[in-house]
């Protein structure tokens, strides 16, 4: 399966560069933003398997604290571009647990085998956690959002509606989640439709757009999409076995 990334770049012409390199190399560029506020919304339409992510782009807030918000809300590689190394900034850039970094100016073989080497890192904790993500927790506070995600995966949940009904900011919300389960609200629930899916996908009258529908997913591809990031096959390949 073709790994499609996002790039989020301000420099027209580093990001044109970037963006043939990869697809000469299979990858599908799903996206190119130039400021964190786009950015965000081309993930949240998009979900990519990697995101390619300058430290230093326009708009109000850099590409570091474009990351923080990524990471507070969803499970996907980040590999920064950057042309500035100083110590400050890699500390703070060190924070948000990028899978790489590449500096500019980079060669060729150094952007991919990067983008490669974070795509497949991550793929494999994915898997991990998959298989051992707790489906119970002790916390009394948090047990009422496993029942509501679960009683509604068929609909759109989101992380601000979690927060909000505990009474939580999303960031804080999102970090005591983490804490009591091993990893974020978008990757549970993204866990919990995948697992109703392979229940569904038995009933072989449904086609597997409608099981798609049936476990929240808005099409065929977006569960293709997070069924194969999670288990290695397509829904079709799951359901002939």
């Amino acid at each position: 399966m073709t790994s499609r990334v996002l790039i989020v770049e301000d420099e027209r012409l580093v990001a044109q560069h970037i963006a043939q390199l990869l697809k000469s190399d299979g990858y599908e560029i799903c996206a190119i933003a130039s400021d964190g506020a786009t950015a965000l919304k081309k993930i949240a339409e998009f979900y990519p398997d990697l995101i390619l992510l300058d430290i230093r782009i326009k708009g109000e807030i850099d590409g570091i604290e474009v990351a923080e918000r990524i990471k507070s809300l969803y499970s996907i590689p980040i590999v920064y571009l950057t042309a500035f190394s100083d110590g400050e900034t890699l500390e703070r850039a060190q924070k948000t647990n990028p899978q790489g970094y590449v500096i500019k100016p980079f060669r060729r073989e150094q952007l991919l085998s990067t983008v490669a080497i974070a795509i497949a890192n991550h793929q494999q904790r994915e898997k991990s956690a998959a298989t051992s993500l707790p489906m119970a927790t002790n916390h009394y506070r948090l047990q009422p959002t496993l029942d509501y995600i679960q009683n509604h995966l068929d609909q759109g949940i989101t992380v601000e509606f979690l927060a909000g009904a505990m009474g939580m900011s999303t960031a804080y919300f999102c970090r005591f989640f983490q804490k009591e389960m091993g990893c974020s609200p978008y990757q549970f629930i993204i866990q919990q439709r995948v697992e109703r899916a392979k229940a569904i996908l038995l009933e072989r009258e449904l086609s597997i757009s409608e099981v798609a529908l049936r476990c929240g997913f808005s099409s065929h591809s977006q569960l293709n999409h997070h069924f194969r990031n999670l288990l290695g096959i397509t829904p079709k390949e799951y359901r002939s076995r």
